[in-house]
């Protein structure tokens, strides 16, 4: 039994309950003697940066943010020392340079707490609680691809739930790089194991190290090989479903032949709102909490055991009662309100012009309040989630199409889930093993103490879905969209003002990675620069054509009066913000 629950360590956690809509300047728990802690176990420097950050209101406290931020859910990327101790792939310094890491997207969050983030890592690594033969181990959290943070007219603001701005593929392949450079460079290799053994190192000590980094090395390398994708996914997005399949299929059930390309990234969804939709996910398909939970976690260095036998077969090293709670803060998160602070406010009279366009042509696909929901349930209801046929909205399909069509060799599991049948599909293979990880890990809960009720309910995954056959792509709910560029469910549109225009007038090619806001057409500033990912719409997957609505197409002034209106479509409801 793997999975624990934090619920005294969290409740220990002293952590001011303001609303998060303060301003937090440098990193105030980076004086004295933390300072020199912190320098002594990472190698690097502190960062005297005095940018404030100003996190929205999204009706959470400092303390739902900072646990969302550190709380471990199953992941396990590398040893902590490890990965404090590793020094760069290109050159001097340490990996875990904030320097170095941020070039790749990653943040951080200026109040973090020492007791939830003692290294000082960017938002999204935790420390694993189990004991390990290498020490604590670090992995990584919704957080890592869930915090936004953009830049308004020079005042750095936080979104959390919001897709981060980070190229994932490029940080774990840089990961792997320095890890093969530390086991074939005696120099780099004799520096880091001083670093994680001390000064001076037992030749016992150094050689059981060596072995142990080489083992890790294979395993980094062939790990990196299965995520790897042809088409670069840049900042912001990831190819999920595939990733998740080679993770389970191929690198946990032993089978090479499994593996397929990663190669068709998609933009990373927003998560206010998800724990109160029917279904979530570009391909609607997880309505389970936990369940797409758990397969985030499969996904993302978690690990399961698919050796057939009486005992271990499918636990694993997911942390349920964490994901539960997870699932909790996820509830209370609100989507962000305009900041009209500093971006000006919302001109209410356009906005209605824009909110009744919004009726007429999107609202059938896009539900928005008030909701058309599921079904009522004890703790609410659940919000039903647009699917629309590929062939109708008229996107790129290779996302689609790449996992609808893909199969998977069940190997050892043929007759322990899929009744003999040597081939399955992805969907699901997927599905089933992860039904089987999360039905393991429940009853071991329950074994013990029973779980904390999330509030949401779990669907049961039997509602029939209108498109079937995996031919459909989401139309999500649309609240805080404007912080969630670039748009279509492969980010091949920066703005919506691009998004709301035809096909043929969309630019071609853009740059990702601006954190800089366009208020007037919503979406980040897309121009050239140096650091930035170039976006080429040219590319497999990479299409943006469709979603051509409405057929007759609007004029510049209604584009900008549904702007207006997505700006902040909570100033129409009654009642509580969503």
């Amino acid at each position: 039994m793997i999975s624990r629950s934090l619920a005294s360590f969290a409740s220990s956690v002293s952590v001011p309950s303001q609303r998060r809509d303060k301003v937090v300047t440098g990193r105030p728990w980076l004086t004295g003697t933390a300072v020199l802690v912190l320098g002594l176990f990472t190698g690097v420097a502190a960062i005297a940066e005095e940018t404030p950050i100003v996190a929205l209101d999204q009706e959470w406290n400092d303390r739902f943010g900072q646990l969302y931020y550190y709380t471990p859910q199953g992941s396990l990327l590398i040893p902590l020392a490890w990965l404090t101790a590793l020094e760069r792939p290109d050159g001097p310094g340490r990996f875990t340079d904030p320097a170095y890491l941020e070039r790749f997207g990653w943040i951080y969050d200026d109040a973090s707490n020492p007791k939830l983030n003692p290294q000082g890592l960017p938002i999204g690594f935790a420390i694993d609680p189990e004991a390990r033969r290498e020490g604590p181990w670090t992995g990584l959290t919704c957080a890592a691809c869930h915090t936004s943070e953009m830049d308004l007219d020079g005042t750095r603001v936080r979104v959390d739930g919001a897709p981060a701005n980070l190229d994932l593929a490029r940080f774990y392949e840089a990961l792997a790089a320095a890890v093969r450079a530390t086991t074939l460079d005696p120099a780099r290799f004799e520096r880091f194991a001083v670093a994680v053994l001390g000064p001076d190192p037992t030749p016992e000590a150094t050689k059981a190290l060596r072995v142990s980094l080489a083992l890790y090395e294979a395993k980094v390398a062939g790990d990196a090989f299965i995520r790897h994708s042809p088409v670069a996914p840049g900042f912001g997005r990831v190819d999920a479903l595939n990733q998740i399949t080679n993770a389970i299929a191929v690198r946990e059930l032993g089978a090479v032949d499994n593996v397929r390309p990663a190669d068709d990234p998609v933009s990373i969804p927003h998560l206010w709102i998800a724990p109160k939709l029917d279904k979530v996910q570009w391909i609607p398909i997880a309505s389970d909490a936990l369940r797409r939970n758990v397969g985030e976690v499969l996904g993302v260095f978690g690990s399961v055991d698919l050796r057939p036998g009486p005992e271990s077969l499918f636990e694993s090293t997911v942390l349920v009662q964490e994901l539960t709670d997870l699932e909790a803060w996820l509830d209370e998160l609100k989507s962000p309100r305009w900041p009209a602070d500093y971006l000006g406010p919302v001109d209410m009279a356009k906005a209605e012009n824009g909110r009744a366009l919004f009726e007429r042509d999107c609202s059938g696909c896009h539900n928005m309040p008030p909701f058309q929901s599921a079904a009522e349930h004890e703790a609410g209801k659940r919000i039903v989630v647009g699917r629309i046929p590929t062939t109708v909205v008229g996107t790129d399909p290779n996302y689609v199409r790449s996992f609808q069509t893909r199969s998977v060799a069940t190997g050892p599991l043929a007759g322990v889930l899929f009744q003999g049948r040597p081939v399955v599909a992805a969907a699901e293979f997927v599905e089933d093993v992860i039904v089987a990880v999360t039905e393991k890990e429940r009853s071991e809960v329950a074994a013990g103490q029973p779980a904390s009720d999330s509030s949401v309910p779990a669907g049961t995954g039997s509602e029939q879905d209108p498109c079937g056959k995996l031919d459909c792509l989401k139309a999500g709910v649309l609240m805080g969209i404007w912080a969630t560029g670039p748009y279509l469910h492969n980010g091949s549109v920066p703005t919506i003002y691009e998004l709301l225009s035809p096909p043929e007038e969309r630019r071609p090619v853009f740059w990702v990675g601006d954190r800089r806001f366009d208020a007037e057409k919503l979406g980040f500033v897309s121009d050239e620069a140096s650091g930035l990912f170039r976006f080429d719409t040219g590319e497999r997957g990479n299409g943006n054509g469709g979603h051509a609505f409405p057929p007759g197409g609007y004029t510049h002034a209604e584009r900008m009066a549904v702007i207006e209106y997505l700006k902040d479509p909570n100033a129409f409801v009654t009642g509580p913000q969503l």
